[in-house]
């Protein structure tokens, strides 16, 4: 399998997930709005849009760049007679590595609470993204994770798990 045709697998398999989501799992999922604050669908359909246009984009711009190279035989070839690097690659890796502690926070958060569920979130999130300082990981995740309570418990009035 190529590069490009594990891209557009990945891209469309992204469309299909967030489509699925945007569709069934939020409206059925989703408590209904309770009277304060913002509803709670709308910070997951803000970023399940978001995840959905950014994926259209790549599945997009990834055709048209096909279209484009069809005379040339061979893409990475090509790139190498142009000294153009290859850079636009999905990283599966790095994906599931931010992908699965985001699925695993929402339950950490009924099994354990707002408080120690986020911190664990953020210190795995830096940690995947590069951060190895410990105190930066620490600092970061506290801070943040205080700021978040303070603004939906007492500026907000959302009582967090």
């Amino acid at each position: 399998m190529t590069r490009k045709k594990r891209d557009n697998l990945v891209s469309g398999g992204i469309i299909l997930f967030s489509v699925f989501v945007l569709a069934w799992v939020i409206p059925n999922f989703t408590p209904p709005y309770p009277g304060y604050g913002v509803s709670s669908a709308l910070l997951p359909n803000v970023v399940f849009g978001l995840i959905l246009a950014l994926s259209l984009l790549s599945l997009t711009t990834n055709i048209i760049s096909d279209f484009r190279n069809k005379s040339a035989v061979n893409n990475k070839n090509q790139a190498e007679k142009n000294d153009v690097p290859v850079v636009n690659r999905v990283h599966l890796w790095h994906l599931m590595s931010i992908m699965i502690p985001c699925l695993l926070l929402f339950p950490a958060m009924r099994l354990v609470g707002f408080v120690p569920a986020a911190l664990v979130f953020l210190i795995l999130m830096q940690y995947f993204c590069g951060q190895r300082k410990p105190l930066i990981l620490l600092i970061v995740s506290t801070c943040t994770v205080g700021i978040m309570y303070l603004a939906m418990r007492y500026g907000l009035g959302v009582p967090m798990p």
